[in-house]
């Protein structure tokens, strides 16, 4: 009799053991994820993780990024936060939970950082104009991917004469001595602050055609006032330039002054005119239209 109950304890124990495992592993198989927001950023951009079942402990969860560890910020049942870390490349996006993994589909894109400078004095020589003849001379190109002046015929964005700004899209206007279109790049006008405008997203980009400059030229209709009075061209308060680039990105630029070395009240016949300076914004990632983080 001894023997039968000795025997039924040890089968009631191993019962509970196993019942106790199974439960364990139905756990386990019950963790899930669900959905990432966002699927792409930078260094530093905080990511939510949806699913469920996840465990109380955070110590519990391995969180990589294309292999690289990342550290949980909250955390509860259905949702943890977390970011991207430094040294992150685009990759999976895998949590680990007491050796289960599940990976994010899609995977998630590591994306360099939004560039942002400001060019100072850049020339804009032009030839003849204001009773001096037919206007001419070569445009200063720009890059934003070098974030200065070029002598590239193909690798330019936006090139400058003058008060006439060019973008390497469309084709010639038929003014004198310009460059050749050989990219993609538009051109569209906002009105509102600068460090505002986040997105390219939505917006209507302009190029360049026959007889017209995806940015309209003359006194107040695209990006400058010109007061013959003084004889001062100034840029017009809120105008802010977004730009497609010839290969696919984009870029915005706040122009503060027309001429060198940005005098706060510029006189007209006595300062060197035609330099540009100039606020940008570059997003080197193609096809990514922030332009703020």
């Amino acid at each position: 009799m001894k023997s039968a109950v000795k025997l039924f304890s040890l089968f009631s124990i191993l019962f509970v053991l196993v019942s106790c495992s199974e439960d364990s592993m139905d756990d386990i198989a019950a963790f899930n994820i669900t959905s990432v927001s966002p699927v792409s950023g930078s260094v530093g951009t905080e990511i939510t993780i949806s699913g469920s079942n996840f465990p109380a402990d955070p110590s519990a969860i391995e969180i990589t990024i294309g292999g690289v560890p990342a550290t949980i910020s909250s955390l509860t049942s259905s949702e943890l936060v977390t970011r991207v870390p430094d040294g992150a490349t685009s990759g999976e996006l895998r949590l680990t939970v007491n050796g289960q993994s599940r990976t994010a589909l899609p995977s998630f894109t590591v994306l360099d950082d939004l560039e942002a400078g400001t060019v100072e004095n850049l020339f804009a020589p032009q030839t003849g104009g204001q009773g001096q003849g037919e206007i001419g001379g070569d445009f200063t190109r720009f890059s934003f991917e070098s974030g200065g002046v070029t002598e590239s015929e193909t690798e330019w964005d936006i090139a400058f004469r003058g008060t006439t700004i060019a973008v390497n899209g469309g084709v010639v206007t038929g003014t004198n001595d310009e460059p050749e279109r050989n990219g993609n790049a538009g051109a569209a006008i906002v009105n509102g602050i600068f460090d505002e405008i986040l997105t390219a997203e939505g917006l209507e980009f302009a190029q360049d055609a026959q007889g017209a400059f995806a940015i309209p030229t003359g006194s107040d209709n695209g990006w400058y006032n010109y007061n013959f009075m003084t004889n001062v061209v100034s840029p017009i308060p809120g105008v802010v330039l977004v730009f497609r680039t010839h290969d696919g990105r984009y870029a915005k630029v706040e122009i503060l002054s027309y001429y060198e070395n940005a005098p706060a009240n510029p006189d007209g016949f006595a300062d060197a005119s035609r330099y540009y300076t100039f606020n940008y914004v570059y997003n080197p990632n193609e096809g990514e239209t922030q332009l703020a983080r």
